[in-house]
């Protein structure tokens, strides 16, 4: 199918107002306003018949990352997601501890997805490990290098990359809950002590029983400080305050990062995480100019012309 031949002219017109450096946010509207018509829609998922297909290539690789020299992209991430699995789960926790490089979440969904330093989803997985972990632990993750690197322009492109396996709206993220982003550790000590007791989804945060089963292990006795013959409630403390010291060491945001709600939703693309970085990888998504073809071979055509213009005038020589 010749691009050319068969792109709609209106189409085309409402690309053009797809601009990645603008955000996630702007680009969300788009794509879920203008962007969702399906021929707009059907040019973001042809990256590789626009007439240069390699422009938006991305490399993707697998590895580790050091989680004190990663930024985080938004700029909320909230407390009970962040501790509940390290202060609710004995055996989750000593896990985090251990060292090596850590596989945060379900089989499948265990690892981060970074650009260069920059998180791009799995800010929970990495705050989770930063609580207990503290900035030297590890992560694994998947690096996504995009000529782009600036966090505004990065989120968008991968929002246009789940755009570009559905045909219905890009997913917005849930928000809400007590954000512990840019506070200190007096402040994170306070945080967290509120939430002594309280019910997640990992079971009850820093129950008797998880305390207690610190103050018997030598390994987490020793992480966090906790005396041989201390009680509940001292030991309790010495563990919240570790955390607390490690959560107010975490970067703080990238310039250009959105609220929670715009960040992109990566495992509710079509084929999940990977369909989404497969169509990154293979430069199916169709972020930037040249659009179609005809639009390449016409600045191709259009640089010929200025180039003999300029031979012509003596100011290039051949």
């Amino acid at each position: 199918m010749e691009a050319e031949e068969t792109v709609d002219p209106k189409a085309l017109d409402a690309l053009e107002d797809l601009s990645i450096s603008s955000g996630p946010s702007d680009v969300v509207k788009f794509l879920n306003g203008a962007g969702a018509d399906p021929r707009v829609r059907a040019l973001i998922k042809a990256g590789t018949s626009d007439g240069a297909p390699a422009d938006e290539a991305a490399s993707i690789s697998e590895g580790s990352a050091t989680i004190g020299e990663l930024v985080p992209t938004q700029i909320e991430i909230e407390l009970t997601k962040s501790i509940a699995y390290p202060l609710a789960k004995f055996e989750a926790m000593k896990k985090m501890i251990s060292g090596g490089t850590q596989r945060i979440g379900p089989p499948g969904n265990d690892m981060i997805v970074r650009s260069g330093n920059l998180i791009v989803d799995g800010h929970h997985r990495w705050s989770s490990l930063f609580s207990v972990a503290g900035p030297a632990g590890a992560i694994a993750s998947i690096d996504v290098e995009l000529p782009e690197k600036d966090a505004a322009s990065v989120l968008s492109i991968v929002q246009t990359a789940i755009a570009a396996t559905l045909d219905g709206p890009v997913p917005k993220a849930k928000a809400g809950g007590m954000n512990i982003l840019g506070k200190g550790k007096e402040e994170l000590v306070s945080l967290i002590t509120s939430a002594v007791g309280e019910s997640s989804e990992a079971g009850e945060i820093l129950s008797d029983d998880f305390v207690q089963k610190c103050i018997a292990d030598d390994t987490a006795r020793s992480h966090f400080g906790i005396e041989e013959d201390a009680d509940l409630n001292s030991a309790r403390e010495a563990i919240i305050e570790k955390v607390a010291d490690n959560l107010s060491q975490m970067n703080q945001p990238a310039a250009g990062s959105p609220p929670r709600v715009d960040m992109p939703q990566l495992d509710k693309a079509s084929g999940g995480v990977q369909g989404a970085l497969e169509k990154l990888a293979s430069g199916d998504v169709n972020y930037k100019p040249p659009f179609t073809a005809k639009e390449s071979r016409a600045r191709r055509d259009d640089s010929v012309v200025l180039e003999r213009w300029q031979k012509l005038a003596g100011l290039i020589k051949g």
